[in-house]
């Protein structure tokens, strides 16, 4: 059965690429913060990233950024799609997609073609380029899981190269490039590989009532699609970075001792001998959901939602850290924020 093309045309890599000064960032991030960018650089192709310099910070979908006021770092961002098949045999597909393509494009298209792997990461906003810094995940699966390779430009010795994803230490929410790979790889591409026969993941709360009636990806595909919908505000009407803080994981026995102190404490199993509690619950516990300071707050529906009705990175961040203080008195427990500041 042929596959339906969705692979963009890349721009010439000769052309001039196009530089913007004294940037408003605040369109490209979905935060919408009001940030200036010094220099704003649009890389048009993956040789493009020869022209990246020390101390160049990337920014893709803008969905997991916090742009301060005044940026003074040059800015790169990949405007470069394409996402295509490039290996495949009885049992799997290789996919390969650029940096710049929307996410969410790619979990439509593959679970459309009946390809299991991604369904579970629907509507997660963002570029594909960013997807590995973070590991991302929703609903029992993550990037991991599904990641066969990426590409990156290789600051040091200035050229493209292939890594592995076994090499990239992938945990929940985190990767070598949050860490020491920050400063030398930038991430040009990566490669998936998804199943034909696989099984669907529906043992995650939200999916698990709806099971009986999930039989393909694309079934998926759209529960996982209105569940977001329903949960999660649109960026576009109420700016958001989606998840704004992480699940804290503890051990076990860390776990069973909050539990002495807070039985309703809710928990899920996040490998051997460690637990993840939401930091929804937390939050909404510690008295913040659907609570407003000035110009930022926590949407209503959502308590792992931060929201922004026109305030600033600085104004974020504080809120961000009254929420932080609060659930550490209450309940002895670190909140750490997912999205990364670009100053």
């Amino acid at each position: 059965m042929p596959h339906t093309p969705l692979e963009t045309a890349t721009t010439n890599p000769f052309q001039t690429m196009q530089t913007e000064y004294h940037a408003d960032l605040a369109p490209r991030h979905t935060l919408a913060c009001p940030s200036l960018a010094r220099e704003l650089v649009l890389i048009e192709s993956a040789e493009e990233w020869r022209t990246a310099a020390p101390g160049d910070r990337i920014l893709g979908g803008g969905s997991n950024t916090i742009c301060r006021e005044e940026i003074q770092t040059r800015i790169l961002c990949p405007q470069y799609r394409g996402q295509r098949v490039i290996g495949e045999d009885a049992d799997s597909v290789l996919l390969q997609i650029q940096a710049g393509e929307p996410w969410y494009a790619v979990a439509a298209w593959s679970a459309s073609e009946g390809w299991y792997g991604a369904e579970n990461l629907a509507l997660i906003p963002g570029s594909a380029g960013a997807a590995p810094v973070q590991n991302i995940g929703a609903y029992g699966v993550e990037l991991q899981h599904l990641l066969e390779r990426v590409q990156v430009y290789d600051r040091d010795e200035r050229r493209l190269r292939d890594i592995p994803a076994a090499d990239c230490r992938f945990a929940y929410r985190d990767s070598r490039f949050k860490h020491d790979w920050r400063e030398r790889y930038i991430i040009s591409a990566i490669t998936l590989r998804l199943s034909k026969r696989g099984t669907l993941h529906t043992a995650y709360p939200g999916l698990r009532e709806q099971a009986d009636d999930l039989h393909h990806p694309a079934d998926v595909h759209a529960a996982v699609s209105a569940l977001r919908r329903g949960k999660l505000p649109d960026p576009a009407a109420l700016p958001n970075a989606g998840s704004f803080f992480h699940n804290p994981v503890v051990s076990s026995a860390h776990y069973a001792a909050l539990r002495e102190k807070h039985p309703a404490m809710p928990s899920f199993a996040a490998g051997a001998d460690a637990v993840k509690i939401p930091a929804a619950w937390l939050i909404e516990q510690s008295g913040f959901k659907g609570a407003r300071d000035g110009k930022v707050g926590i949407y209503a529906e959502h308590a792992l939602v931060l929201v922004n009705y026109g305030g600033t990175a600085t104004e974020i961040l504080a809120f961000a850290a009254e929420i932080q203080r609060a659930v550490q008195s209450r309940y002895g427990l670190a909140l750490n924020i997912e999205p990364t500041v670009l100053a």
